[in-house]
């Protein structure tokens, strides 16, 4: 059967028409935005609402899924995986504070030193950036050969210098392992905070420096009134970052103590325990995707707050 379009039905579409790409022309960032939008939707909005979803049901990723409620949250607060979650909360929360100091607090001092003494500094920022740009692999196999006890360098080196008292198991010793693992993470990532550091104070008029030198104030007084007010926002937004890192760490505990987190869960973080639970790894009390879907809603829970409030106090400290 045919169908005939009388002349007001065509013009009508016409007019739709031309009235969407005038929209289109009028706002063609739209169209650039597009893409980004899609791959962003497709991989990282609809898995989590998707997450939110399993984490209603009992589901071990294959077969039908049984919903459950809030089961998978009582199992995860107040059932068997109480102990190993708010340890690895614990742990979590640790790598935060570790991380702040030498990353956010150490490099800024790095970064203060680098400004102030130019000659030679493009050198040391490449040398302190390298790390960032090794693979997780490559880093966890490295450290893995120093720090070995029997043979590794790092005790080979105190033993050498005549302090082998300070040769001690480094991955080994539970109370040892997660603060050592996190020194290998601010030494790979060190050179971020540097350059984003360095990128605020070379932003800083130096108009406002040469004043305060010119009223008299020495070098720990412009840094004090001048250089820390100014780079502040920057601290906090480092500091955003770092907590968002921190507790989304995974790869590199998994590349140095495997998905065990040893030595007896001692490195055991969010990130590991999700794995654990999620796919069956080693030491998991208990299986099933909406088990880790769970783990992984709490932890965004987490996360959203806590980087709100930090992004507006930045924003109050802002000129």
């Amino acid at each position: 059967m045919a169908y005939r379009f009388n002349g007001s039905v065509i013009e009508m579409y016409k007019n739709q028409l031309r009235s969407t790409l005038q929209i289109l022309k009028k706002h063609n960032y739209i169209i650039l935005v597009l893409p980004a939008l899609l791959v962003y939707g497709i991989f990282i909005i609809f898995p989590f609402l998707n997450s939110i979803r399993y984490s209603f049901y009992e589901w071990s990723g294959v077969g039908p899924m049984t919903f459950i409620g809030l089961g998978n949250y009582h199992t995860v607060f107040f059932g068997v995986l109480r102990v190993y979650f708010f340890r690895a909360v614990q742990h979590n929360l640790f790598a935060f504070v570790m991380n702040f100091a030498l990353q956010t607090i150490f490099g800024l001092g790095l970064a203060l030193a680098l400004y102030t003494v130019k000659k030679g500094s493009n050198l040391y920022k490449t040398v302190f950036f390298i790390p960032n740009t090794l693979s997780t692999v490559i880093v966890g196999f490295l450290w893995n050969l120093l720090l070995n006890p029997q043979w590794g360098m790092i005790n080979r080196f105190f033993e050498l210098i005549g302090c082998g008292f300070l040769a001690k198991p480094w991955l080994g010793d539970p109370k040892l392992a997660l603060p050592t693992i996190l020194v290998v993470s601010a030494w790979r990532g060190m050179g971020f905070p540097i350059l984003v550091y360095l990128a605020a104070l070379l932003a800083i008029p130096e108009e406002l420096v040469e004043a305060a030198r010119i009223d008299g104030a020495k070098g720990p007084q412009v840094v004090r009134h001048i250089y820390f007010p100014l780079i502040l926002p920057t601290m906090f937004t480092l500091m955003t970052l770092s907590f968002i890192w921190t507790f989304n760490m995974f790869d590199l505990i998994f590349a140095l103590q495997g998905a065990s987190a040893g030595p007896n869960y001692a490195t055991d973080v969010l990130g590991t325990l999700f794995y654990r639970i999620t796919f069956g790894g080693m030491g998991a009390t208990a299986t099933g995707m909406g088990l880790g879907a769970a783990i992984a809603v709490v932890t965004f829970a987490i996360l959203l707050p806590v980087s709100y409030l930090l992004n507006r106090i930045s924003r109050r400290f802002e000129l």
